[in-house]
């Protein structure tokens, strides 16, 4: 997979006609590189800690150590982490392809990165990399299909592990521990986001008898989100349909090859139901991705993986499912 990925990301460098890539999105790093590497937490300023050259296809990593980077990335390609931006532009330097490239691309940028790169590679144009990465990360492999199945299978298990303990005098804060321990059981310890449970920041407060609770839920396996969000009511067993479930069935059918955010808001809008706060869908991969529909009106492309979500009367239902030609399919766990 890691081949395949950076072919597309080498191949979308042609189409827009860039020369390199300097990537500071960890998920762009992880997409041409396949290293793992430590997630963080929160914001953090842009720095360049990826490097893809088009002429050779080789990468240039920020990294202590070779530790969990695959054997394709050579050694020496490695540089270190310092805290001195003047050594890090020096490292920079040293790679023949950047200092020969005319257009870099960059993902993301501050002042004080950018005056040092225009600095270091003064006969650079520098572009947008991060519609370049869009593009190559746009249509999924089908290993990555299958790495999303394995998040959506394992957020699953532990959403459903959740459900059962949903009881009379369980805290909500309870809910959110008890899915933390199973996910980290089956294997990772990464959350995608914040959680909903109960409420999207999840409390002392007690469930009772009748309560109405959604739980909203996602978790990173080898880079890959997986997700999904269910309502249920406390002291009673999970529904087997809900007032969202039809929504979410025209979302489906609505979710095709060359349907746009209009598409879908027409499907909305046809049941009657209130327009919600959230988008109703957005791409997902390497974490959270365009098409945000809301906000974008691209169409859709066979290949996109989407997280699709239908809100109704309180009510709220998410699947994460793939775009094929014969229109969306849920990417089961």
């Amino acid at each position: 997979m890691n081949a395949e990925r950076r072919a597309r990301a080498l191949a979308a460098m042609t189409d827009a006609g860039v020369d390199a890539l300097i990537l500071g999105r960890e998920a762009n790093a992880r997409y041409v590189s396949g290293a793992r590497r430590l997630w963080l937490a929160g914001a953090r300023a842009f720095a360049p800690g990826c490097v893809l050259v088009a002429a050779t296809g080789a990468v240039h990593l920020l990294n202590s150590s070779d530790d969990g980077v695959p054997s394709d990335v050579a050694f020496e390609h490695l540089y270190a982490i310092t805290w001195n931006p003047a050594n890090l532009m020096a490292r920079l330097a040293r790679i023949p392809e950047l200092t020969a490239a005319r257009r870099i691309g960059v993902d993301s940028l501050t002042p004080m990165m950018e005056s040092l790169l225009v600095a270091t590679f003064p006969d650079a144009e520098l572009v947008d990399g991060q519609s370049v990465m869009l593009a190559a990360r746009q249509q999924k492999l089908p290993d990555e299909i299958d790495a999303i199945r394995d998040a959506v299978r394992v957020a699953t298990q532990a959403l459903d592990a959740t459900i059962a303990m949903a009881r009379p005098g369980v805290r909500e804060r309870d809910l959110l521990a008890h899915f933390e321990q199973r996910m980290c059981e089956l294997g990772t310890t990464t959350a995608a986001f914040e959680g909903t449970f109960g409420h999207a920041f999840p409390s002392d407060r007690v469930l009772a008898s009748g309560d109405r609770v959604v739980l909203d839920t996602g978790v990173l396996v080898n880079g890959y989100e997986g997700g999904l969000a269910r309502t249920i009511v406390c002291d009673e067993p999970p529904p087997t349909t809900t007032p969202a479930d039809d929504l979410f069935d025209a979302l489906m059918a609505a979710t095709r090859p060359g349907a746009t955010g209009a598409d879908l808001w027409s499907a909305w809008d046809a049941s009657g139901a209130a327009r919600p706060a959230q988008p109703i869908a957005h791409g997902v991969g390497l974490g959270f991705e365009p098409p945000v529909v809301g906000a974008d009106h691209d169409p859709l492309v066979s290949g996109m993986t989407l997280s699709l979500r239908a809100e109704r009367d309180g009510w709220i239902r998410r699947d994460t499912v793939v775009v094929t030609e014969q229109g969306a399919q849920r990417i089961f766990g």
